[in-house]
């Protein structure tokens, strides 16, 4: 019975139990009675005979509680301390009952008597069941289990060798005690697990730490007691190394350890163990000569996850952070300070861990957040960023942040790009979701004489966390890009373009994140490649896309982002004239990013998409051009984003971006056209062309009924450069949307001024509905169509002083009205007769022509023209009458053995077609036409005659067949549309009239011995229905044609005469309907 050892380790005892010991609880109520029972053996044991058995209750070194003063003070006596969440069973349980008796428990083992007696009793039941497990060693690594009856488990062997792992605690596998603590691990190896609690109270045992180089902690201990226990807190994963060049290093730095994972809390009672610190990464070695690169970073560890609590009396742990990454090393550099090698990567950030198992009930808890990455080193070509870590998902809770991207190094020839930024763990419930990471900077580039510097890209965002029924996180921003870090203006130096904004985070059922913004573009003495380098440079990112409205297009979709503006230019002076004149200073700004766009879901509620980044300005000074405008972002749902405005140079502005389109929202406007300050631009063999203002963009397409967006201004020319163009107004929807307004064209001085933008048509109106079928009533009125939408109102034109004035932009023509519906056909009565069709709905009124664009004024130039007018919209057709009910079939007579056969009764009636709705009106476009009258309902056969029967050897008559029913008269045409200045619309032409139902035939007469009978007579056919009368033109407009006539119905057959009678007569045909009239 020597194998384990009956003396407690000093930190055997649960660390999750410590933690929470420096925070004063106060007692009351209820509580009173079971703290009571915890002190009470404390408070009143009685005074031990034998020797060294008063050890056992000295408890000198604990004042108990006074529970008597505490009989009834309500809850109001509670001191709660500054976290409501640090008032809960288990940390009462765990501060005034657990901690005191397994203090005296230790007391007990540790002292001389207790040792005694402990060793008496294992020693006659030939069992481990009183003591402490055995602390490990490096031959037996793992600690010794604890009594079976109450004992802590021994700690894991804290290993000393390289590589060797450390030893897991040992359990507690009695009723009462904590598991033992975990080894740490030794050079680049895993700290030893936390041993499990006692079964039925007990901590679990604290996770080994993680050896330096990336060893990872170990996990904390379980508590597995059914009443009370809190999880083992995670080891603390190892740092990594710095990078080294000596002894055949390759100079990069190692990855750090993950922490361990916290134990999980007991079964009732006990909170879940905190995650282990992740370990740093390493950073990497500066170049030497021999190794003239930088080393790259290490990884940060990834973040111990939280235990989780069993139960709802307790809450999960808290998941680490992720580690921090390590930076890059610098390239190598001469005496001089000169770089001849290039900067090491830096490190990833490491992921947060996570906040407890979702698949448990866990309540609370922490979710890790993401590091940083790590930066890049400098050298000729600077090391890019590490990516920023991701956040962790949570348990019950808001996940973790993003880390962010790390920037990119300087360097010379190129700056290294900036880290992707992290994505962000998702979130639960109402939970607020969490945010993506921020992509890292671009690293700056100094160039150097005849060698070109490129900044480094900035990186992009990380994406949004996920939702529940809470908000879900908004993407992180793009990283701006680098900046051209020189001050010799002739040096050529390029800004680097800004990362993209990461993607909302998508929603169950609440708000989807809002996109990220894109990063600003850098700055460079020639700015962009402006003819000089190819590619795009110092251009701003992207906007994030908006997140979308979820699986079930539950919720609302996230905001686009906005574009990242262009990065400038602060001139590049061409001292050798390898491009243009020596001397002349040139830079050129970058172009604004593209707005995010709104989601694609058509389901739900959407956001609008995001703005374009404005264009970069050239420099104020020298030859210099203005970047573009971004466009818009497109949504399905909301607004289009607006376009960027164009920068402004010297020389040339940049053009405005184009407003977005939307499927269901107003279209975007279109950004505004840069200024030119009037300076030419010289000769040059790199294709730059002349010197202009920029023109405005274009408006997008409205949809859903809304209106399109209007055109952006035209920049204004100074000298003897033009004013720019207005950019052209949207379309406006279908369904009535106004068309967007034209720009206005910009201002000149010796130039011309801008020409306007053209105003955009208005949205054709929509359709009326189709009217309802009738049962037994007549049928519904088609509804009539909506008016056109108004055209767009054309720009002006610009100004100028002594060039001509700019022509003003066209109107925009209005929109045609929609169509009438159809009436609905007609039903029948209880009679059997048709009901009349319905009325056919009428046309819309053509939408009105927007205002031509006023010509710019010039003070001693020509004014300019006034723009084109345009047509009103045509009205829309008026919509087709509805089809009269058909006549129900007449019954035939019924049939009889001994009398005379019943007669047939008549056909119904068919009802009258609808008439035609009116075409719509116009002020200059033409009138809509008119709807055709509706066709006549059919009339219903007549029913037959029945057959005779025979009595006393006489045969009876048949009976005679039913006249068939009349066919319905033909709807009228409706009026055509009338026009104020245009064509009247024609007439529509009347409908066909019904046909006659056909008489029915004569009844059998009856066999007989004697003499027969005469067979019935035929039905006669009815009359066929008149033709509708085609509607009268108007003011010129053509009048309808008359209907067609409707064809009388056949008359019935004569019955069949027996034994020698004659036979029946047949019926009359009907009479064919009168043909309509022509209007």
């Amino acid at each position: 019975m020597t194998r384990r050892n009956t003396g407690s380790k000093p930190d055997s005892a649960g660390k999750a139990g410590q933690r929470r010991r420096n925070q004063a609880i106060g007692t009351g109520g209820t509580v009173a009675a079971f703290l009571a029972f915890g002190m009470t053996p404390l408070a009143g044991a009685p005074q031990a005979q034998a020797e060294g058995f008063e050890d056992l209750f000295d408890f000198s070194w604990f004042t108990p509680a006074d529970v008597s003063s505490d009989a009834d003070p309500g809850l109001a006596a509670f001191e709660f301390p500054d976290s409501a969440a640090a008032f809960d069973m288990a940390n009462i349980i765990d501060q005034w009952f657990y901690t005191p008796l397994h203090m005296g428990m230790t007391a007990w083992i540790d002292s001389d008597f207790g040792a005694m007696v402990n060793n008496a009793i294992n020693e006659m039941s030939g069992m481990y069941l009183i003591g402490n497990g055995a602390i490990g060693t490096e031959d037996a690594p793992d600690g010794g289990d604890g009594g079976l009856w109450f004992g802590d488990g021994g700690a894991g062997w804290s290993s000393t060798i390289d590589g060797e792992a450390g030893g897991n605690g040992g359990d507690a596998l009695g009723f009462f005690g904590n598991g033992g603590v975990g080894g740490a691990g030794g050079l680049g190896a895993a700290g030893g697990d936390g041993g499990a609690g006692a079964w039925g109270l007990g901590n679990g045992g604290a996770g080994g730490v993680g050896g330096d180089n990336g060893g990872a902690g170990g996990d904390g201990g379980a508590a597995v007691g059914w009443f009370f226990g809190n999880g083992g807190v995670g080891g603390d994963g190892g740092n990594g190394i710095a990078g080294s060049f000596a002894d055949g290093g390759n100079g990069n730095g190692t990855a750090g350890g993950n922490g361990g994972a916290g134990g999980r809390g007991a079964f009732n009672y006990g909170n879940g163990g905190d995650g282990g610190k992740a370990g740093a990464g390493g950073n990497g070695a500066a170049g030497t000569a021999d190794h003239v690169n930088g080393g790259n970073g290490g990884a940060g560890g990834t973040g111990g996850a939280a235990g989780s609590n069993f139960w709802e009396t307790g809450h999960a742990g808290v998941g680490a952070n992720g580690g921090t990454a390590g930076n890059g090393g610098d390239g190598f550099q001469d005496e001089d300070g000169n770089f001849l090698g290039n900067g090491g990567n830096g490190g990833a950030g490491g992921a947060g861990g996570g906040s407890g198992d979702p698949m448990s009930s866990t309540s609370g808890g922490v979710a890790g957040n993401g590091a940083a990455g790590g930066f890049g080193g400098d050298g000729l070509k600077g090391g890019n960023g590490g990516v920023g870590g991701a956040g962790a998902n949570a348990g019950d809770g808001s996940g973790g942040t993003g880390g962010i991207g790390g920037a990119g190094g300087a360097g010379v020839t190129n700056g290294g790009n900036g880290g992707v930024g992290g994505a962000a763990g998702s979130s639960t419930g109402a939970h607020l979701g969490a945010a993506g990471g921020d992509g890292g900077r671009g690293g700056d580039a100094s160039g150097a004489a005849n060698v070109q510097g490129v900044a480094g890209n900035g990186g992009n965002g990380g994406a949004g966390g996920a939702g529940a029924s809470g908000p879900a996180g908004a993407g992180g921003n793009g990283g701006a890009g680098g900046n051209g870090a020189t001050d010799d203006d002739t040096i050529q130096t390029f800004g680097g373009n800004g990362g993209n904004g990461g993607a909302g985070g998508a929603p169950g059922s609440g708000v989807g994140g809002t996109g990220g913004n894109g990063g600003a573009g850098g700055n460079g003495t020639v700015g962009a490649g402006g003819g000089l380098l190819s590619g795009n440079h110092a251009q701003g990112g992207n906007g994030g896309a908006g997140g979308s409205t979820g699986l079930t297009g539950a919720g609302t979709a996230g905001h686009g982002g906005d574009g990242g503006a262009g990065g400038s230019g602060t001139g590049w002076r061409d001292a050798d004239g390898i491009v243009f004149e020596k001397g002349t200073v040139y830079s050129a700004g970058g172009n604004g990013g593209n707005g995010g766009s709104g989601p694609s879901s058509t389901a739900g509620t959407s956001n609008a998409g995001g703005d374009g980044g404005a264009g970069g300005n050239g420099a104020s000074t020298g030859v210099s051009i203005g970047g573009n405008g971004g466009n818009g972002g497109s949504s399905a749902l909301g607004a289009g984003g607006a376009g960027g405005d164009g920068g402004s140079g010297t020389a040339s502005g940049g053009n405005g971006g184009n407003g977005a389109n939307s499927s269901n929202g107003v279209g975007g406007a279109g950004g505004n056209g840069g200024d030119s300050a009037g300076t030419a631009v010289p000769t040059n063999n790199a294709g730059i062309a002349a010197s202009h203002a920029g023109n405005g963009g274009n408006g997008g397409t409205g949809g859903g009924g809304n209106a399109g967006g209007a055109g952006g201004n035209g920049g204004n020319g100074a000298g003897t450069v033009n004013g720019g163009n207005g950019g052209n107004g949207g379309t406006g929807s279908s369904g009535g949307g106004t068309g967007g307004a034209g720009g206005n064209g910009g201002t000149a001085d010796a130039g011309d001024g801008g020409k306007g933008g053209n105003g955009g048509a208005g949205g054709a109106g929509t359709s009326g509905s189709t009217g309802a079928t009738g049962t037994d009533n007549a049928g519904g009125a088609g509804t009539d169509g909506s008016a056109g939408g108004t055209g767009g109102t054309g720009g002006n034109g610009g100004a100028s002083n002594t060039g001509n004035g700019g022509n003003g932009g066209a109107a925009g023509k209005g929109g045609t009205g929609g169509a009438g519906g159809t009436g609905g056909t007609g039903g029948v009565d209880s009679a059997g007769n048709g009901l009349a069709g319905g009325t056919g709905g009428d046309g819309g009124a053509g939408g009105a022509a927007g205002t031509a664009g006023q010509g710019g004024v010039s003070t001693s130039g020509a004014a300019g023209n006034t723009g084109a007018g345009a047509l009103d919209g045509n009205g829309g057709a008026g919509g087709r009458g509805g089809t009269g009910g058909a006549g129900a079939a007449g019954t035939a007579g019924s049939d009889s053995e001994t009398a005379a056969g019943g007669d047939g009764t008549a056909g119904g009636t068919g009802g009258a077609g609808g008439q035609g709705g009116n075409g719509g009106t116009s002020g200059t476009g033409a009138g809509g036409a008119g709807g055709a009258g509706g066709t006549g309902g059919k009339g219903g056969a007549g029913g037959a005659g029945g057959n005779g029967g025979t009595s006393d050897g006489n045969g009876f008559d048949g009976g005679n067949g039913a006249s068939g029913g009349d066919g319905g008269a033909a709807g009228s045409g409706g009026n055509g549309g009338a026009s104020t200045d245009g064509s009247d619309g024609k007439g529509g032409a009347g409908g066909t009239g019904g046909a006659a139902g056909a008489g029915g035939k004569g009844g059998t007469g009856g066999g007989a011995s004697g003499d027969g009978h005469t067979a019935g007579d035929g039905g006669s056919g009815g009359d066929g229905g008149n033709g509708g009368n085609g509607a009268a033109g108007t003011d010129g407009g053509a009048a309808g044609k008359g209907g067609a006539l409707g064809k009388g119905g056949a008359g019935g057959t004569a019955g069949t005469g027996t034994d020698g009678a004659a036979n029946g007569n047949p019926g009359a045909p009907g009479t064919d309907g009168t043909a309509g009239a022509a209007g």
